[in-house]
């Protein structure tokens, strides 16, 4: 009889999103890898609001287009063993971001 372990990981990110500059109006693609076993799904969220289908596995690619507004962005990789986020601010050059606006 022959038995075949099945090593179950929780996921971790083989390629993190980096944090990017744009220009006022510019474009940036957003690129999120995580590996582990069974494959994790990847996703994208801006607060509580999904930006990306959940079924991508393994990599989720966030396209943003005419960005005129500084945000945190946060890439989510879940599977059955464990659940990993990453925050990834995307800057507009010479705006302030929703969180460092102040209110007078």
């Amino acid at each position: 009889m022959i038995t075949i372990a099945v090593i179950r990981r929780a996921p971790h990110f083989s390629f993190p999103p980096e944090s990017v500059e744009v220009m006022p109006g510019g474009s940036t693609n957003l690129t999120c890898v995580a590996i582990g076993s069974p494959m994790p799904y990847v996703r994208w969220r801006l607060g509580s609001v999904e930006l990306t289908p959940p079924e991508s596995i393994g990599r989720s690619v966030l396209v943003l287009t005419n960005i005129q507004e500084s945000a945190s962005y946060t890439c989510v990789a879940a599977n059955e063993m464990g659940r990993i986020e990453n925050i990834t601010n995307v800057t507009v050059k010479g705006t302030l971001s929703r969180s460092d606006a102040s209110v007078s």
